[in-house]
Parts: C-alpha cells; sequence; structure tokens
C-alpha cells in the first residue's frame, strides 16, 4: 500500500472523527493539492512531490497533520 494512499486513509479517518462534512471537506483537501484523492487507490505508486502537497493540503484544511 502506498503512503499517498495511507494519507487519504488518515484524512478520511480524521473527517470521519470530527464529524466533518466529508465531501466538501475533500474537495477542499482535493483543491488545494491539485488533484483529485478519489482517484489515488492502494496501487498507486508514491510521488514524493505529491505527498508534500497533499500533506500540506490537509494541515491547512483540517488544521491538524496526518
Amino acid at each position: 500500500m502506498s503512503q499517498l494512499y495511507e494519507t487519504i486513509q488518515r484524512i478520511e479517518y480524521v473527517i470521519g472523527r470530527r464529524n466533518l462534512p466529508g465531501f466538501k471537506t475533500k474537495g477542499l483537501i482535493a483543491l488545494r493539492a491539485g488533484f483529485s484523492l478519489a482517484l489515488v487507490d492502494a496501487s498507486t505508486p508514491d510521488d514524493p512531490a505529491k505527498l508534500a502537497i497533499l500533506k500540506r493540503a490537509a494541515q491547512d484544511v483540517l488544521g491538524e497533520n496526518v
């Protein structure tokens, strides 16, 4: 499983734990990251640049590290 996919799983966990609107929150993260989270699955190869951008976008939207 790729780190990119695992990070998205952690994002979904935080969204659920905090009872945030999933579609809207993931959409905001995707807009900031520049790619759709729905297109990443367990077999998606890791890209260090995308991973860093995704973590930064999640931090901006969620207000916590994932």
